[in-house]
């Protein structure tokens, strides 16, 4: 009888070790496939980031290209003024002219200026 007991006890020992190993490689399968899933998030959210920066990039070309214009327009106008007062005429004021030459010097001053205005 106690020999039935030990072989009964090494069987479910032996099923228990098989279980246990079955549940090991799932555990592994499991961790490796939502590994994969994490670095395919990682990648697709480090892609949307650079797309953002990319972005961010053409908006501040776009703005030192205003700037230019800016600076452009304003001589232009500061100059007609400059003929209408040697005219005789009293013109109105010129507009706030930049306060820096360069590009991120504006760009700080109008972010402050937004800033202040509650509009940023």
């Amino acid at each position: 009888m106690r020999g039935e007991s030990a072989d009964r006890l090494m069987d479910i020992i032996l099923q228990m070790r098989i279980n246990m190993a079955h549940i090991n490689e799932t555990l592994q399968l499991q961790t490796f496939e939502i590994g994969q899933e994490l670095a395919g998030i990682f990648e697709d959210q480090k892609k949307s980031l650079d797309e953002y920066l990319n972005a961010i990039d053409a908006k501040l070309k776009e703005c030192a290209a205003q700037i230019d214009d800016y600076r452009r327009v304003y001589a232009t106008l500061a100059g007609v003024r400059q003929k209408l007062v040697q005219l005789g005429s009293a013109p109105s004021p010129l507009p706030v002219p930049l306060p820096s030459e360069s590009t991120e010097g504006v760009l700080l001053w109008r972010v402050n200026e937004l800033k202040e205005q509650g509009k940023l």
